[in-house]
C-alpha cells in the first residue's frame, strides 16, 4: 500500500470514528432528553402524590381540553354547576331567615334554633358520602341526585306540624344539599381549560345569588303571612304564620325545577380525568370527542395516545391488564372493596401535600364555625339589633337581610378578577378578603343606627362572598384528580362539623344572650384564618389542575 493510500485509509477511518462519536453524542442527547422528561413527570407525580402513568394521561387530557377550548359545554356546565352552589346557600340562608318565625310558632321549644344543628348533621353526612363516593363510582351519580333530594325534603319540612319532624326533614334535606359543593366544583374544574380555571372562583356568584333569592322569597312571604313576635307566654298559630312554610314550598319546588334542567336539558358527561384514573381510557377519549362535538370542534386525541403516554411508567403486570367495563350496579358493589383510606392517604403522601391538606382543612374548619355563628343567625341578630335601636318593623328586618345578600354578588365577581387577572394570586386575595370581612364585623358591633347596620352588614357580606369564592376555587385546584372528591369532602365535612357548634354556642353560651357576642367571635376567627391562609405552601395561580 502506497503512502497516499495509507494516509487516505487513516483519514477515512478517522472520519468514520468522528461520525460514530457524533452519532453516539446525538443518541446520548436524545436519551438524556427522554430521561429528563420521564424524570420530570415522575418527580411531579411524587410531589403531588399520584401515579406517574396517570399524570402522563392527565397532561394529554389537559392539552386536549385546552385544544377544544371554552365552548357551549363549559358554559352550560357553569350554569348547571351553579345550581348546586345556589342550592347550598339557599338552604343555609333559608333556615337562618325563617328561624324567628319558627320560634314564634313553636315557643314550647326554647332551643328551636337547634334546627340549624339538624341541618348541619345532614350536611356533614352528605358532604362525606357524596364527596368520597364520587372518587369511587364517579361524579355523575352524585351530580344527578343532590338537588332533587334537597328539594323533596325541603318541601316536606314546610309541611311539618311539630319541631321534631321539622328538624328531621331539614337533616334529610341537608344530606342532599351537602354533596353540592364538593362534587359540583370538582366536576366543573375537570372540564375547564387551564386558562379558564378562574371561572371556578366566579362560580361562587351563584352562592351569592342563592342568598339573594332566598332573602327575597322569605321577605315576600314572611312580610305578608308572618306573625309578629308574640308577648311572653303566647305563641303564633299555624294559620297566622304560614309565611315560612310558603317559603319552604317555593324553595323546594325551585330545587326540583333546577334538577330537571340539569338532568334533562343540560346533561353532563362523566369526568374524563376520573375515567382515566380508573383505567377507562377509551371512555375518557370518547368524552373528549363528545365535548368537542358539542362545542363545534374536533379533537385528535386517541386511546393509543394515552396508552403511549402512560407506557414508560407502567410495570409489566400493569401493561398486561385489559380494561374492564362495569355497570353502575357492579361499580356500586365493587366500591365497597375500595372503601379503604387509599384516597385519604394519598392526600398526605408527601410533606408538601400533607401540609397543604392540613392547612386548607383548618381554614375550612375555622370559617365553617365563624360563618354560621354570624350569618346562620343573622335574621335573629338583625331583629335583636333593631329592637335595641328602636326599630321593630318586621319588613325592615328582612329588607336589611336582602340588601346585605345582594352585596355578595359583586364580591364574587371581584374575587374572580383578583385570582386570575391581577398579580395577587389565590392566597393573597383569599387572605385579604378574609381579613377585611373580620375588620368590618368588628365595626358592626359598634353600629348605633339602622343605616350603619345596613352599611356594615352589606360590606361584610361583600368580603365574605369574595373570600369564599377564592377558597372554594383554590381547594379543588390543590388536590389531584384521583383524590379530589375526597379532599373536597374532607374540607367540606370539616366545615360542617365545626358549624355544628354555632347553634350550640348561640343557644347555651352567654354570647347567645347578646346580639354582638357571636359577631365578635366570628370577626376574631376571620382575622386569625387570614394569617393561616398566607402560610399555605402552594399557589395554584397559572397551574392547570392535575
Amino acid at each position: 500500500m502506497s503512502v497516499n493510500e495509507k494516509a487516505s485509509a487513516e483519514l477515512s477511518t478517522k472520519k468514520h470514528r468522528v461520525d460514530d462519536e457524533k452519532k453516539h453524542r446525538e443518541d446520548d442527547e436524545t436519551f438524556v432528553d427522554t430521561e429528563s422528561l420521564v424524570s420530570d413527570i415522575t418527580l411531579t407525580a411524587k410531589r403531588e402524590g399520584i401515579k406517574p402513568a396517570f399524570l402522563a394521561k392527565v397532561d394529554l387530557l389537559n392539552k386536549a381540553i385546552a385544544e377544544i377550548g371554552m365552548g357551549r359545554y363549559q358554559y352550560e356546565l357553569f350554569f348547571s354547576a351553579g345550581f348546586g352552589w345556589f342550592a347550598d346557600n339557599i338552604w343555609l340562608q333559608g333556615i337562618a331567615i325563617i328561624m324567628p318565625a319558627v320560634a314564634n310558632e313553636w315557643r314550647g321549644y326554647p332551643e328551636v334554633r337547634l334546627a340549624t344543628l339538624a341541618l348541619y348533621v345532614g350536611l356533614i353526612i352528605g358532604a362525606t358520602f357524596w364527596g368520597c363516593s364520587c372518587d369511587i363510582i364517579g361524579r355523575r351519580i352524585a351530580w344527578n341526585c343532590t338537588l332533587v333530594i334537597g328539594g323533596v325534603f325541603g318541601i316536606a319540612a314546610g309541611a311539618t306540624n311539630n319541631f321534631t319532624a321539622f328538624a328531621a326533614m331539614i337533616a334529610c334535606c341537608g344530606f342532599g344539599v351537602g354533596g353540592n359543593m364538593p362534587v359540583d366544583g370538582t366536576m366543573f374544574l375537570e372540564f375547564l381549560p387551564g386558562k379558564q380555571q378562574y371561572l371556578l372562583t366566579l362560580l361562587s356568584v351563584w352562592w351569592a345569588i342563592g342568598q339573594v333569592v332566598a332573602s327575597l322569597i322569605a321577605w315576600a312571604f314572611l312580610a305578608r303571612w308572618g306573625c309578629e313576635t308574640p308577648k311572653a307566654g303566647t305563641f303564633c298559630t299555624k294559620e297566622s304564620n304560614m309565611g315560612w312554610r310558603y317559603t319552604y314550598y317555593t324553595l323546594g319546588a325551585m330545587m326540583i325545577f333546577l334538577w330537571a334542567l340539569r338532568f334533562f336539558v343540560m346533561p353532563v358527561y362523566e369526568s374524563p380525568k376520573f375515567l382515566a384514573s380508573i383505567g377507562k381510557d377509551a371512555a375518557a377519549v370518547d368524552v373528549i370527542h363528545k365535548i368537542a362535538k358539542r362545542n363545534g370542534k374536533e379533537s385528535s386525541l386517541t386511546v393509543q395516545d394515552l396508552e403511549r403516554a402512560a407506557a414508560p411508567y407502567l410495570s409489566a403486570e400493569e401493561k398486561g391488564k385489559v380494561e374492564t367495563k362495569f355497570s353502575t350496579i357492579e361499580l356500586l358493589k365493587n366500591s365497597f372493596e375500595d372503601v379503604s383510606f387509599e384516597h385519604v392517604r394519598a392526600l398526605f403522601s408527601t410533606p408538601r401535600l400533607a401540609l397543604s391538606t392540613s392547612l386548607i382543612t383548618l381554614c375550612y374548619a375555622s370559617l365553617g364555625l365563624a360563618y354560621p355563628l354570624y350569618n346562620g343567625f343573622l335574621g335573629t341578630y338583625l331583629a335583636q339589633k333593631y329592637q335595641d335601636i328602636g326599630n321593630m318593623n318586621l319588613s325592615d328586618t328582612y329588607a336589611s337581610y336582602t340588601y346585605q345578600a345582594a352585596c355578595g354578588i359583586p364580591g364574587s365577581i371581584l374575587a374572580a378578577f383578583m385570582v386570575d387577572w391581577s398579580r395577587s394570586g389565590r392566597k393573597l386575595a383569599m387572605a385579604s378578603f378574609t381579613l377585611l370581612a373580620g375588620i368590618f364585623l368588628f365595626a358592626l358591633t359598634q353600629a348605633k343606627t339602622q343605616v350603619q347596620v345596613n352599611a356594615l352588614t352589606s360590606i361584610a357580606a361583600f368580603f365574605e362572598n369574595a373570600f369564599y369564592g377564592v377558597l372554594y376555587g383554590y381547594a379543588p385546584e390543590l388536590f389531584p384528580t384521583p383524590s379530589r372528591g375526597t379532599g373536597d369532602a374532607i374540607c367540606s365535612a370539616a366545615s360542617r362539623v365545626t358549624g355544628l357548634f354555632a347553634p350550640i354556642i348561640a343557644v347555651y353560651s352567654k354570647a347567645g344572650l347578646t346580639p354582638n357576642g357571636p359577631v365578635y367571635a366570628s370577626a376574631g376567627i376571620f382575622v386569625a384564618t387570614a394569617f393561616i391562609m398566607l402560610a399555605l405552601p402552594v399557589e395554584t395561580r397559572g397551574r392547570t389542575a392535575l
